[in-house]
């Protein structure tokens, strides 16, 4: 079975080109790093190669923040953030289901991290969610309910304020299991919906379960179907990684479904680098033996990348066709023509590479119905870009590819 799934694995990386971590972009990254450091038998069995490779895969990615899982042994965690240097910080859940920090319980159990950068993170704030909640408390597997990290992030000098929740759901696939992620994810939505109704949120982390169907056999769709498909109120969430998911990608090695999964909050959605959702199945390019060894995790990282530099109004997402817009030639080796099949009021062009970074904008004060505009993208080479366009209602994305 290992040797099919290493063959597997091997396929997936010859055919995938994985996002690189940009200094123009918010880079993150969830990871499960299985019972890490634990003191006792579980997970990999050697803690010191665990956390080796740990940070020889952190160094790869540099990543500007992780959502982390797992986390046992809070030494190992230190020397991991120490052996990536003093740009490197930090922040531990006070809390896990075994009991509060400072018990021999929340010692040895399992616990939600986040590490960061610290040059680009600033005025931070922590806290458990629904802690109070004795519904919450228990279907959160009895006490891991998720952790917020709310923090102002400067990238290229603009500052967004964002906050980041590193979710560990209840595992398991019977009847049971199912229900109380059912119940966790709605309690979740409703706290969102009432603290965080205009934030931006991204929810990353460990689900125990698929996003596209359920990973119990009894139920057609996900238990957190209450968060990623409210999608007709003002408060909606979207998950960036349940794509991979319905494409048959894997976030585990020996599980056949993505449980690894980031989701944000509609406000979050114009800073998304499209198609930047990534199954990291590349760690074996460092670490050759991650699978076949198990020696570091049984997840693999899941990662996404926003830019801040985006299209960031409260203005709602429309295809191109409902907001009045066509494109042509496209593929295109020059000339672009943008074609207003209505009238088009205070539009705004971005053109943004797939690092997400802003190469051109241009502004129109109006566009006539049936006129047609020529933007000038000058020194732009060979390759994919996204041109958001914005009018005074709407916004839309379109994907171009330069010949």
């Amino acid at each position: 079975m290992k040797k099919f799934l290493f063959v597997f694995v091997l396929i997936i990386v010859s055919n995938i080109s994985f996002s690189q971590s940009s200094n123009a972009t918010l880079d993150v990254i969830g990871w499960n790093l299985e019972f890490f450091g634990a003191p006792y038998a579980s997970g990999p069995t050697d803690k010191d190669l665990q956390e080796a490779n740990a940070k020889k895969l952190m160094r790869y990615f540099d990543a500007d923040i992780y959502g982390l899982v797992e986390i046992v042994d809070t030494v190992h965690l230190r020397k991991l953030r120490d052996s990536l240097g003093s740009n490197f910080e930090y922040i531990i859940a006070p809390y896990s289901t075994s009991g509060p920090i400072g018990t021999n319980g929340w010692r040895q159990d399992q616990k939600l991290a986040f590490m960061y950068k610290k040059d680009i993170f600033s005025n931070i704030t922590t806290r458990g969610m629904m802690l109070t909640s004795a519904t919450a408390v228990s279907n959160w597997a009895n006490g891991r309910v998720p952790f917020l990290m709310r923090a102002d992030v400067t990238i290229n000098g603009i500052t967004k304020t964002i906050n980041f929740i590193v979710v560990h759901g209840k595992s398991g696939n019977t009847q049971t299991d199912y229900n109380r992620r059912l119940a966790g994810a709605q309690e979740l939505k409703d706290t969102l919906d009432a603290q965080f109704s205009s934030a931006t949120v991204l929810i990353i982390g460990d689900y125990n379960d698929a996003l596209h169907t359920s990973i119990y056999t009894g139920a057609s769709v996900s238990s957190y179907t209450p968060i990623i498909t409210d999608s007709t109120d003002a408060d909606h969430y979207k998950s960036v990684t349940l794509p991979l998911g319905a494409a048959g990608q894997t976030s585990m090695i020996n599980f056949p479904n993505v449980i690894d999964n980031h989701v944000i909050s509609n406000e979050a959605e114009a800073y998304y680098v499209l198609n930047s959702a990534q199954v990291r199945t590349d760690v074996t390019t460092q670490v050759p033996d991650y699978i076949t060894a198990h020696n570091t995790s049984d997840h693999y990282p899941v990662f996404s990348k926003y830019s801040l530099a985006g299209i960031i109004t409260s203005v709602p997402n429309v295809t191109a066709n409902e907001l009045g817009i066509k494109v042509s030639p496209n593929p295109f080796i020059q000339n672009l023509n943008l074609t207003a099949t209505k009238t088009l009021i205070n539009v705004q062009l971005r053109l943004v590479n797939m690092q997400g970074q802003v190469l051109n904008t241009q502004s129109y004060g109006m566009i006539n119905a049936n006129s047609i505009v020529q933007p000038s993208f000058p020194s732009v080479t060979r390759g994919v870009y996204f041109l958001q366009v914005e009018t005074k209602q709407y916004k839309t994305v379109i994907k171009l590819v330069r010949l």
